[in-house]
């Protein structure tokens, strides 16, 4: 077995040496670069957390009782970057004005940095009217448990409707730990009215601020449900 290795191992650099060195280090670079393509678990690492403010210009995003998803979205969202970078992470925007940005774009803004978690917000709608809560989604197990802090830190102020998978393309589409935060729903009435004031959007920036803050340096959150809500 020893020898027939060995005149493998001399017939695989007779081949090799038939190539240029320059060439062979192109494609190792590119087998590399192919290989970084691919998720990766910065959950416990990162330093830049990318905040996507949902929808915006002509996409309006929900619309009830007098509000608009996309103005909510980017409050919060402007609201929540210097809490973060208080706490000493870099913050990169998708969007910091009222401006259409394609779903493809948001996802690429993140992949093309590195150490980065990217957290989306959103305010949600229901036919139903009644229902009302905050959601959190993920698409990767990798970001679950930052979902789970999040949606457990919102079930503070309120009703805590978990976390859920879903094959958004923002999140689909991100190689790092990704969420997307329904806020709450719109269509509810009595929601609507605490979404709409600048003290519950201030209060939703600092819980989503406290759970990734918590979610990087700290064990990763269980389960909760809040019912009071």
């Amino acid at each position: 077995m020893t020898g027939s290795k060995n005149n493998q191992s001399r017939s695989c650099w007779i081949h090799c040496s038939r190539y240029p060195l320059g060439l062979l280090l192109a494609v190792c670079v590119l087998l590399l670069a192919g290989c970084a393509q691919g998720p990766l678990d910065t959950s416990r690492t990162f330093h830049t957390v990318v905040i996507d403010p949902g929808h915006g210009g002509i996409d309006s995003g929900v619309a009830r009782n007098h509000l608009q998803e996309k103005n909510l979205a980017l409050d919060v969202a402007l609201r929540l970057r210097p809490k973060l970078e208080a706490a000493g992470f870099k913050v990169v925007m998708t969007r910091t004005t009222d401006v259409f940005i394609p779903l493809n774009t948001r996802a690429a803004i993140s992949n093309e940095h590195s150490d980065v978690f990217f957290v989306s917000i959103h305010f949600n709608d229901s036919p139903a009217r009644y229902i009302h809560g905050a959601t959190v989604y993920y698409h990767t197990a990798m970001s679950a448990p930052m979902a789970q802090t999040i949606v457990n830190s919102l079930g503070k102020i309120a009703y805590n409707r978990g976390i859920m998978t879903a094959n958004f393309r923002v999140l689909r589409k991100n190689r790092f730990p990704a969420v997307l935060v329904e806020c709450g729903f719109i269509s509810n009435r009595a929601e609507a009215e605490r979404c709409g004031t600048a003290e519950y959007r201030e209060e939703l920036a600092t819980r989503i601020a406290q759970a990734i803050i918590q979610g990087r340096y700290s064990v990763p959150a269980e389960p909760e449900f809040e019912t009071g809500w």
